[in-house]
């Protein structure tokens, strides 16, 4: 008997419920239909981004990539770009933190120091290099820049190559491409006291590239480092400058790069040498 009276006023609740949101749906239009039905789908829709966000995130922090580590030489591009089409490389620097993908936008040189790899703003931005720089990697060098000013920053960890121990222990970083993977040894780390060295140079010619490596071997700046062996740098070489943010008194920390290995075999370019 108890159990029939439960299931009776049950029901009558549920009928009482259904009449209520019947009559509270009499009195709207089919456009106040379409509208909720349209907020409905853009609530859903919003959910599967910061959903989708949320474990791109997760995965970027518990792995640097997509289910494998950078060191096995296997990074999901495919993934990446569906994440931002800008991302066009991975940069990895073995015993440091710095594992993590290097963007370009094609519409400002700024973008990236205030938005994040989702395009978001932030304010420490992400690594990224600058339209002038092509993004296969065959510049005489190519400055991939980065937020070094605060812990926790994309390039703070740049700042461990201050230290001569770790300096002499850390010789390598590698660049991975969708097609090709690059290791370069890193031979310099400094403060540098211009600024811009994208366009302090002409990087399209012999001696612009000369004038920039003899800056380099002969720079007398602090905290510099500067491995045996590279003195013979020519404009031949390809260089890569991991370049933080000018700092209040006007310089900027830099750690440079040779390329030593090209695993597809594609990186060349031509040289006018006058």
């Amino acid at each position: 008997m108890g159990k029939r009276r439960t299931a009776f006023w049950a029901g009558a609740f549920l009928g009482a419920l259904s009449f209520a949101v019947c009559a509270a749906s009499c009195g709207m239009t089919e456009n106040d239909t379409q509208e909720l039905e349209q907020e409905a789908d853009g609530i859903q829709e919003s959910k599967k981004i910061a959903s989708s966000e949320k474990e791109f995130r997760q995965t970027m922090e518990e792995t640097g990539i997509f289910g494998e580590s950078a060191a096995d030489n296997q990074i999901d591009f495919t993934r990446l770009q569906e994440q931002n089409p800008d991302i066009f490389a991975w940069l990895y620097i073995p015993g440091t933190g710095i594992d993590l993908p290097v963007l370009q936008s094609p519409v400002s040189d700024e973008y990236y120091i205030t938005h994040d790899i989702f395009g978001n703003e932030n304010s420490a931005g992400a690594v990224y290099t600058e339209m002038p720089n092509l993004m296969n990697m065959c510049d005489f060098n190519t400055v991939i820049h980065g937020d070094d000013l605060a812990k926790g920053s994309p390039f703070w960890e740049l700042h461990r190559f201050e230290e001569a121990d770790f300096f002499a222990r850390h010789e390598i970083l590698y660049l991975y491409l969708p097609d090709n993977v690059l290791t370069y040894e890193i031979f310099a780390a400094y403060y540098d006291e211009g600024s811009d060295i994208l366009r302090r140079y002409d990087y399209t010619s012999y001696a612009g590239c000369e004038a920039h490596l003899e800056d380099i071997c002969m720079g007398r700046s602090m905290n510099r480092h500067f491995r045996e062996g590279w003195e013979g740098l020519t404009p031949y070489h390809f260089l890569v400058t991991l370049d933080g943010k000018t700092g209040e008194d006007g310089t900027q920390y830099v750690v440079i790069g040779a390329l030593i290995k090209d695993e597809a075999g594609k990186i060349d370019r031509v040289i006018i040498n006058e």
